[in-house]
């Protein structure tokens, strides 16, 4: 039991700091020498990233943050299989990128490191909800209305479509964070203030 609450320590401790590495603020940082947080909406994910960077700079950023989510959810994944372990694990990386220790708690809201942790844990519904993701952002041309559509999507499609109880839950939640985190963009949408794909920040 001891060992098992140790594990369990562990495991969020270090998913806590990989999902916590600010990858937008470093790359805008190193390339435009300027702080993310003080540019477009102010966020440390890859659509502030892409007003100040373009469209290669929100691939890399986007890339880099799936890749935090990912690596270590598979990592879980091959030593505990289904085990709430990989779950509380896949949870850090969500919150260490939304809530980064290193900028004191300012980070990310949790969907390109969300993208990667259900590649690793549900890619068919992921698949579909960036279905999803593509059609709303054609449409309505605003990420944050894709992010937030896709997530509740993929909550409902987990629920219905997958046998692993623990992992039905902790996709509500982590889609009720997202949503949440989205609070400012969705406020900003009903107002019809809500940026659009390709406005830069210079």
């Amino acid at each position: 039991m001891i060992f098992t609450v140790l594990t369990a320590a562990v495991i969020v401790a270090v998913c806590y700091v990989i999902g916590s590495i600010p990858t937008a603020y470093l790359v805008v940082k190193k390339i435009k020498g300027i702080d993310i947080r003080t540019v477009g909406s102010g966020n440390v994910g890859a659509s502030n990233a892409a007003r100040v960077l373009g469209k290669w700079g929100f691939i890399g950023v986007l890339f880099a943050d799936m890749m935090k989510g990912f690596i270590p959810v598979m990592i879980l994944k091959h030593f505990y299989g289904e085990s709430w372990l990989v779950l509380i694990g896949a949870v850090a990386l969500i919150i260490g990128h939304s809530f980064t220790c290193f900028l004191k708690f300012k980070g990310g809201k949790g969907v390109a490191t969300g993208v990667g942790v259900f590649l690793a844990l549900a890619p068919f519904q992921l698949l579909i909800a960036a279905f999803i993701f593509g059609i709303m952002l054609a449409v309505f041309q605003m990420v944050s209305l894709g992010s937030v559509t896709a997530a509740a999507f993929l909550a409902v499609m987990v629920w219905f479509g997958s046998e692993w109880n623990h992992l039905r839950y902790i996709t509500v939640v982590i889609a009720l964070l997202i949503i949440w985190l989205h609070r400012g963009n969705i406020a900003r949408i009903v107002r019809g203030e809500e940026r659009k794909v390709g406005k830069r920040t210079s």
